[in-house]
């Protein structure tokens, strides 16, 4: 008995298969009653955004967005909840898929 041929090329076995992977980040319990981001928290993290060309640096991105996130308190949520929730408002374009 003849085995099944695979008609895959080489640059196939290159890319990575996504399916079935589930992400490691657990978000953290917010304690705060009534959590929102204002459009204006929104707006504050949207400026500067990261698009993700190779003229742009990762790690300066990530310094002004720890910067800009430091200043934001709110009563019963962690600096750890904020950051995640304000995270994907500072990608865009590639960066941001």
């Amino acid at each position: 008995m003849m085995a099944e041929r695979d008609n895959r090329v080489l640059w196939d076995y290159a890319l990575p298969k996504a399916s079935g992977i589930t992400s490691s980040i657990v978000s953290p319990v917010i304690k705060a009653n009534n959590f929102e981001i204002s459009p204006t928290l929104i707006t504050f993290m949207e400026r500067d955004q990261f698009d993700g060309y190779p003229s742009d640096s990762p790690n300066v991105h990530l310094r002004k967005f720890l910067t800009k996130s430091d200043t934001i308190k709110l009563n019963g949520v962690s600096i750890d909840a904020i950051r995640l929730c304000m995270f994907p408002f500072s990608l865009k374009d590639r960066a941001s898929n």
